[in-house]
């Protein structure tokens, strides 16, 4: 089922490693998860094991790169609106309270 693939991240929640593949998928990179937590009934072993996440040797770097600009795009901080002074997450580029566009 691994053949000709690698290792790209280890993550701690299903969740997490969902949403990798899900963004990995969209842009045609093919992925496999392996977990062992019994099908469930242990999650906690996510924890120990973690969930890791496979791509096609020749998609290694482009799946980097994938996951890369990803982590920045949701790790830029917080920023201020100018309009109305409320807080917003770095990730967004307008205002989710008046609509006004990141200066």
């Amino acid at each position: 089922m691994r053949d000709g693939m690698t290792r790209l991240e280890t993550y701690t929640s299903e969740i997490e490693a969902e949403i990798a593949r899900g963004r990995l998928e969209a842009l045609g990179v093919q992925v496999v998860l392996e977990k062992d937590n019994c099908g469930g009934m242990r999650p906690h072993l996510d924890l120990q094991a973690g969930v890791k996440l496979f791509v096609a040797d020749g998609d290694l770097e482009k799946a980097r790169d994938i996951l890369t600009a990803t982590a920045v795009a949701t790790t830029t901080g917080t920023w201020t609106c100018s309009g109305c002074s409320e807080e917003i997450d770095g990730s967004y580029d307008a205002c989710w309270k008046c609509g006004r566009d990141r200066e």
